[in-house]
């Protein structure tokens, strides 16, 4: 599951069903495992998108 909280810059996500690709540009600073993290996965189509 990719959410924000693991992400690092230049990291890319990508949906393997319909190809879509994001591009990390600026990091989080939600505080992950914090009350305040953020906890939603990236999803596209319904499903987790993967790192590139």
């Amino acid at each position: 599951m990719a959410n924000c909280a693991n992400m690092k810059q230049g990291d890319i996500y990508m949906c393997t069903k319909c190809g879509l690709e994001l591009s990390v540009v600026k990091v989080c600073t939600c505080g992950s495992g914090s009350a305040d993290s953020c906890s939603v996965p990236l999803q596209c189509c319904g499903q987790d998108m993967v790192k590139k």
